[in-house]
């Protein structure tokens, strides 16, 4: 071989070697749909540092794992980092399919311990805390001025605005996810405790009295006030379309929204949830995201380097100016530019008041026949009583292992009586009186059922600074507070109950005169 060759041959192979190198540096990284911009600058600096190819794509990150697990079988290409929320950490980590995060045992007071708690499982982290989130009230100042304290309030204002063709207060309710804040503001529950305090997923709660008769109100709530619209899988849009357009005067729904809210140009607030007809407030579930490691990525080192390098406090701030998600990161929640958010005090607040979604593995067999069975109650496809145990016998059988329910089982729950349907049937059509008697009724029965007062244990008083640290504070307006009331405003608000609706749906709520005071980076919401 000539000596011309020999260096012509050396300079393909050395090619050949960069080449492979920088291919097997290559790192493909999962966002969620219409959020990778938010750390676009932080992977550019990435790869500039690190000299590498960071492959960005974002799709819905609710079927992250599902997508992975379908590239690994069709051995196409497979993402080394994931968004996932932290119901989903459980049953990810028990299946393999997700990797532990020894890093982050160095890493985790940086974090609400909340949010490692739920990405915590048998004692290892599997993922780096993103966003937290739960429901807030979104309503439009225009339409209403202040937030109501009172979820009968916003019915009202929704009976006035539909004479007129539009919606009040509308939410996905027929989602288990969406309509847990009517659950558990009743005392329904998904799973139990153990006197440690961990989750019971033989105490299964999804069927109890409270939980029944939480979701016989939702049904009429929704028959009531809910266009059809907005429900099933197109119904999300159609939420966004009729509150961006100014048709619906309030949503329920979570920080997800408030992107596409904020571009829509209207003069929009946000709060948190009302307290429901027994005088306790909802209780939506807390959630978090996070990123997490796949396990059959070929580049963990460089995927950890990557989590850490994403989630400074440069970076994460960066990424909640973009996309408004708020990160549990104590020194962003400590920044002034999250303090002084009205958005994040109304997460913070409601978080008081939120119940950390199950991270558990069984948690993952809960959301597809809790689903069907909300979905059946509001629409009026089943009662709340035989839809609920249905579900329940589905969720049992499947945490104990059982590859199907009895048929017997299932012939029992479908029973239904017409009189059942037409209690629960949610239409467009029904008469503005009735329907006000309706709800009223179905108000009454729950208030009999309920304790007086408001737990400690489950409701947050909107005023209350008791347990929240004092050094750093952010001011919260516009929260109508119990407590904040004369004994004479409460004699009237109690008497104003049984005015007729005709005299009291125009009632406009009072801004509250007292701020509250509340420490974000103190909050610790597990």
């Amino acid at each position: 071989m000539s000596m011309k060759k020999a260096k012509i041959y050396a300079v393909i192979g050395s090619l050949f070697l960069s080449l492979n190198v920088a291919y097997a540096a290559d790192l493909v990284v999962w966002e969620d749909l219409g959020k990778a911009h938010g750390i676009e600058k932080a992977v550019a600096q990435f790869e500039k540092e690190n000299n590498c190819k960071v492959i960005l794509k974002d799709s819905d990150y609710v079927g992250h794992l599902t997508a992975y697990e379908k590239a690994v079988k069709e051995g196409s290409q497979i993402p080394d980092v994931v968004m996932l929320p932290a119901d989903r950490v459980g049953s990810a980590a028990k299946d393999g399919l997700i990797a532990p995060l020894a890093f982050m045992k160095n890493e985790e007071q940086k974090y609400l311990q909340s949010s490692i708690s739920a990405f915590t499982y048998q004692g290892n982290i599997y993922a780096v805390p993103r966003s937290m989130e739960t429901m807030v009230v979104y309503y439009n100042q225009d339409l209403i001025k202040y937030p109501y304290e009172h979820f009968e309030d916003y019915y009202k204002l929704s009976k006035k605005l539909k004479a007129q063709g539009k919606y009040g207060i509308i939410g996905k309710w027929d989602f288990i996810y969406f309509a847990y804040g009517f659950l558990k503001g009743y005392d329904g529950y998904i799973f139990g405790k153990n006197a440690d305090g961990s989750l019971n997923p033989k105490d299964l709660g999804v069927a109890t009295d409270n939980t029944v008769k939480a979701a016989t109100y939702l049904a009429q709530v929704c028959k009531d006030i809910l266009p059809t619209s907005v429900l099933g899988n197109d119904g999300f849009g159609e939420i966004e379309n009729l509150f961006n357009t100014g048709k619906a005067a309030a949503v329920i729904t979570g920080p997800w929204e408030l992107e596409t809210f904020a571009k829509s140009g209207i003069n929009y607030g946000v709060a948190p949830l009302p307290r429901m007809p027994n005088g306790k407030f909802m209780t939506p579930f807390l959630g978090f995201r996070g990123y997490a490691i796949t396990a059959k990525s070929s580049n963990k080192a460089l995927a950890e380097k990557f989590l850490k390098f994403i989630n400074q406090t440069k970076y994460a701030l960066e990424r909640y100016q973009s996309i408004l998600e708020l990160p549990p990161i104590h020194e962003i929640l400590k920044n002034p530019i999250i303090n002084n958010d009205d958005f994040a005090n109304a997460i913070a607040v409601q978080a008081l008041n939120a119940e950390p979604t199950p991270s558990i593995p069984e948690m993952a067999l809960v959301w597809d026949p809790m689903n069907v069975a909300i979905y059946d109650i509001v629409t009026g496809k089943a009662s709340a009583e035989n839809a609920l145990n249905k579900a329940k016998i589905q969720i049992q059988s499947a945490i104990d292992g059982n590859s199907s329910v009895s048929q017997k089982a299932q012939n029992e729950v479908k029973e239904a009586t017409a009189s059942d349907l037409d209690e629960s049937i949610a239409t467009e059509d029904t008469a503005a009186s009735d329907n006000e008697d309706s709800l009223a009724h179905s108000s009454e029965a729950l208030e009999s059922d309920a304790n007086d007062g408001v737990s400690n244990e489950e409701t947050v008083s909107h005023d209350q600074d008791e347990n929240v640290d004092e050094s750093f504070s952010v001011e919260v307006e516009n929260a109508p507070t119990e407590a904040t009331k004369s004994d004479d405003a409460s004699s009237k608000a109690e008497a104003s109950k049984t005015e007729d609706s005709a005299n009291t749906e125009n009632k406009e709520p009072e801004k509250t005169e007292e701020k509250k005071s509340l420490s974000l980076d103190s909050l610790d919401f597990g």
